[in-house]
């Protein structure tokens, strides 16, 4: 997500891992299957039509999520891509999107219609390819992008699957086993997501409250008080405990779950003797703020965005660390 200032603008990005897996007999790597989608992408010969893609397509309702993959050209030898993603937003006319529509993007033709996000993806000849997204809270997210590469794999036979999971600032692969007890749970999951998170049962309070009230967004916050024992540890939350570790499971199994969430924050220890521990999943990836100057119009060339850029995505997998602090806009 994009902030303004007098001279830069700033982007947000989220760090992830692709996997892809091959068909019987191929032994190519994660990076070179992947290659092999972009490579189809970027064929002047792929149709059009195909570029367009309703994520919702075939789903009960009127609910639509129409993706256009715009560009993804090839860099440093093949090492790397610069790809662009846009989401056409359901405000726009129904006959807008024909064939024209990268086009018309490109020639920023009816530019409120769609919501656009940048990614950048660096290829491990051998290993897995890690990709570098911008956030955009109201454009393609991630699983947008997985979704639109394994349409495209599928269809021409390159892979037969393909999973996307985010880096994380804190690891809680091991959570659900290590927590010993809970003391908040904030939750806040919007109607359209109530329906995908169907594959668990933690979130059917959230579901009744939604059925019972009427209102589209439901949010829920539990608390349990911090009472100690004559030993002068805390008391346990039994209950608690079994609803945080479903919701963590159901994260840990599924990571990109968490795009279903709007909300989520828990406060719990996994060790009796040590102060509870505060932990926001949402904000929890790895994270990189990129400033990147404007010139004259108020708009950043395709060459700075993509040195800038470039610069922190070599940073983070040189180093594994992160710049994210904002820029300071005093003279």
């Amino acid at each position: 997500m994009a902030t303004m200032s007098d001279k830069f603008t700033s982007l947000e990005f989220q760090y992830a891992t692709f996997r892809l897996q091959p068909y019987v007999n191929n032994i190519k790597s994660s990076s070179k299957l992947l290659k092999d989608v972009i490579q189809k992408l970027n064929d002047k010969d792929f149709p059009s039509e195909s570029r367009l893609i309703d994520r919702l397509k075939g789903q009960k309702g009127n609910r639509q999520r129409r993706l256009v993959h715009i560009s993804s050209p090839f860099e440093k030898m093949g090492k790397r891509c610069f790809g662009r993603i846009a989401l056409i937003k359901n405000k726009a006319p129904m006959i807008w999107g024909g064939k024209d529509v990268i086009e018309k993007i490109e020639k920023g033709i009816d530019k409120q219609f769609i919501e656009m996000t940048n990614y950048v993806i660096h290829f491990n000849d051998d290993g897995e390819p890690i990709v570098m997204v911008e956030f955009n809270s109201a454009g393609p997210r991630l699983s947008d992008i997985e979704y639109f590469f394994r349409q495209v794999a599928f269809e021409y036979n390159i892979a037969t699957g393909i999973k996307s999971t985010y880096h994380l600032s804190t690891n809680y692969k091991d959570l659900d086993k290590n927590i010993v007890n809970i003391f908040n749970v904030v939750v806040k999951v919007g109607s359209n997501n109530l329906v995908n998170a169907n594959d668990t049962n933690w979130h059917g309070p959230l579901k009744n409250l939604n059925d019972e009230t009427g209102y589209r967004d439901v949010r829920m916050e539990l608390f349990y008080g911090r009472k100690k024992d004559l030993f002068g540890k805390y008391l346990k939350n039994i209950q608690g405990l079994k609803f945080g570790r479903d919701i963590i499971t159901w994260l840990k199994n599924k990571p990109e779950n968490i795009e279903y969430v709007e909300d989520l924050k828990m406060t719990y220890q996994t060790n009796e003797d040590e102060e509870p521990i505060e932990l926001d999943f949402i904000k929890n990836k790895s994270t990189s703020l990129v400033h990147i100057p404007l010139d004259y119009g108020s708009q950043y060339t395709n060459r700075v965005f993509k040195h800038h850029v470039g610069q922190e995505f070599n940073y983070y997998l040189t180093t594994g660390e992160t710049n994210n602090e904002p820029i300071d806009t005093e003279d």
